[in-house]
């Protein structure tokens, strides 16, 4: 029951990856990300790394409540995703970065409601709260360490 806000919450996620695209997230990211992580980022980064998104998103909605918080890390990546590299990012610079709008108008209200809707359903605890965090907090940081090991380790695209 109420397993459908995790699905809504997938299609949000193409299209706040459409609005990135569409307004240019590889110039934002290089300009901006670029300077406060020391790495260049290509749209080859932009490309696996929603892939993996979408696999994510698609995972975590397929288990829904057989593992709740596993089921809201995706709710939790988004909320993540849309206060500390959208909002926040975007007041910094006075300016609104690609991906802001969806994840105010979208990522937001439905992640939140991914919560409510487990609540909702009687599955909910503070334990797959905060386990859902540290999940999408894991998953948040591990798109953001990739590009930053290929600096160190990697080989460089041929």
């Amino acid at each position: 029951m109420y397993e459908w806000v995790l699905w809504i919450l997938v299609a949000a996620s193409a299209l706040h990856v459409m609005e990135e695209h569409a307004l240019g997230w590889q110039g934002w990211a290089t300009s901006v990300m670029a300077k406060k992580l020391g790495v260049k980022f290509y749209w080859s980064d932009f490309y696996v790394t929603n892939a993996a998104l979408f696999i994510v998103g698609i995972s975590t909605a397929m288990v829904a409540w057989q593992f709740v918080a596993f089921a809201l890390s995706f709710a939790a990546l988004n909320i993540i995703d849309a206060v500390l590299f959208h909002i926040v990012p975007s007041i910094k610079a006075k300016r609104l970065n690609p991906g802001c709008i969806t994840a105010v108008v979208l990522y937001l209200p439905i992640g939140f409601s991914c919560y409510w809707a487990a609540n909702k359903a009687g599955v909910l605890s503070m334990g797959s709260v905060w386990l859902s965090i540290a999940i999408g907090a894991f998953l948040m940081a591990s798109a953001l360490v990739g590009p930053k090991l290929r600096e160190h380790i990697g080989y460089p695209d041929a």
